[in-house]
């Protein structure tokens, strides 16, 4: 019996916060989507670089500079991509305000 009530009590919380949920705009939601999305793309940015550095540790010479280079390169361009995405979000939302 206690179980069935738990099982009522987190139902009527479930569908409380979805209620909750429904009723922000669709505005609202994207920006927050796009903050989600924003943390996302610099840590998968981070992971990347990691990546690509060790792949340049086992390289020598020139060859390691390049690569060194090219890894950070490509790191800023996809922050740079990330941030731009997520400030278009924002002034989106500010603008539907």
């Amino acid at each position: 019996m206690k179980t069935l009530a738990t099982l009522a009590a987190l139902v009527c919380a479930a569908t409380f916060t979805l209620s909750a949920q429904a009723a922000d705009s669709p505005a609202k939601v994207q920006k927050e989507q796009a903050e989600a999305n924003y943390k996302m793309a610099k840590k998968q940015a981070k992971a990347d670089e990691k990546s690509a550095e060790a792949q340049c540790k086992t390289m020598s010479g020139d060859a390691k500079k390049q690569c060194k280079k090219d890894a950070e390169a490509a790191h800023d361009k996809t922050m740079a991509d990330a941030k731009a995405t997520y400030e278009k979000a924002k002034a989106d939302y500010k603008a539907m305000k």
